[in-house]
């Protein structure tokens, strides 16, 4: 399905970029016409194989420790390679206990999904609890300040919940390592992921895909923006809150959130159709929109990427002109290292293509 070729383009921010691949539909029928697009992209970074495992390790542990340590999960977790991924992701990342908080946020945010969201053997199909559920996951990293009665009630049912708990302590942990401007951004932008979480649900109740100009809207709030915020913590720095916030900066961190949520479309589009009854993905909503086949719609969601991915260089390129500022080459550097890691991780995990 994926083979990865070389080419040249425009570099945001002095950083090689001589990787792509070549992107097929994965459902296409047996013996049918394979159709093929370039998927250009960062090339990939280098594995640190050691670290990763032991990030697992730890977050394996953890599990355990607050009652999500089922033998599931845990096959779920190694599947999943968080470890691997946060140190594709943050190649300038020598910090183990930072990496290992990203990843264990990462897992709790996994585990409201699994739990609150998705209909598998955690949530029956007409539960319709999910909206209370993502409002409670969101309190347990955004405390409700209530009387002293109403907050040991509160205090003790999500100590008493494995997938509160895990919200509650990872966010804890990031806060450790990253200042209190960096977690209220990161606590903000969970926020919207949940509100995108109840958005697919919605779709998802009614059993109809949205209009790709409105998926691709609420995309934007389902995205991967929570990880991608964590580049200046992982590298230990923080781009000031006033450069953070600068327009150019904040439509840099959109376009590569959406960059790297369309990597998870592309490359668990099969994984989605065989698992899901209504897959959620672009190549999925294409295919409804235009009434063409599902490897037709794969190959005009990798033109999609492609068209964001320039977009995304010329951003960069625009925003470090125009803010000669090192922390924000930094940072956008940081975004440019994250697409790289993330897009060979979504293509080459466990997860994705099993």
């Amino acid at each position: 399905m994926i083979e990865l070729i070389g080419h040249d383009t425009p570099v945001p921010v002095q950083q090689p970029h001589t990787g792509s691949v070549w992107g097929t539909s994965a459902c296409n029928p047996p013996g049918g016409q394979r159709k093929t697009t370039v998927l250009y992209c960062p090339p990939p970074p280098p594995e640190r194989a050691d670290i990763a495992a032991e990030i697992n390790r730890r977050v394996v542990a953890w599990m355990t420790e607050i009652g999500l340590g089922s033998e599931e999960n845990i096959a779920g977790v190694y599947k999943h390679d968080p470890g691997r991924g946060i140190t594709l992701c943050h190649p300038g990342s020598q910090d183990i206990e930072r990496m290992t908080a990203a990843a264990k946020m990462i897992v709790a945010e996994t585990a409201v999904d699994d739990y609150f969201c998705e209909t598998n053997t955690y949530r029956d199909a007409n539960d319709q609890t999910i909206g209370p559920n993502l409002s409670l996951a969101q309190s347990a990293i955004d405390a409700p300040c209530l009387t002293p009665a109403y907050q040991a009630v509160w205090d003790k049912r999500r100590d008493n919940d494995p997938v509160l708990r895990a919200q509650h302590e990872a966010f804890n942990d990031l806060k450790q390592v990253s200042s209190p401007a960096q977690a209220q951004r990161i606590r903000h932008d969970i926020a919207q992921l949940y509100l995108g979480y109840n958005a697919e649900n919605g779709w998802r109740l009614i059993n109809r895909l949205p209009p790709v100009w409105q998926y691709l809207a609420n995309r934007q709030m389902n995205s991967f923006r929570p990880c991608i915020n964590l580049v200046d913590v992982l590298d230990g720095y923080e781009i000031p809150a006033e450069l953070y916030a600068h327009p150019l900066v904040q439509d840099c961190t959109a376009r590569a959130a959406i960059i790297g949520t369309l990597y998870n479309d592309l490359a668990g589009c099969e994984r989605e159709i065989r698992e899901h009854g209504l897959p959620f993905n672009l190549p999925a909503v294409i295919a409804a929109e235009e009434h063409i086949p599902l490897d037709a719609a794969f190959i005009k969601a990798c033109e999609v990427h492609n068209e964001l991915i320039q977009a995304f260089e010329a951003d960069t390129e625009h925003a470090a002109a125009a803010l000669p500022d090192p922390t924000v080459a930094r940072y956008l550097t940081g975004l440019w290292s994250w697409l790289a890691g993330s897009r060979h991780w979504h293509f080459t995990t466990a997860r994705q293509i099993h």
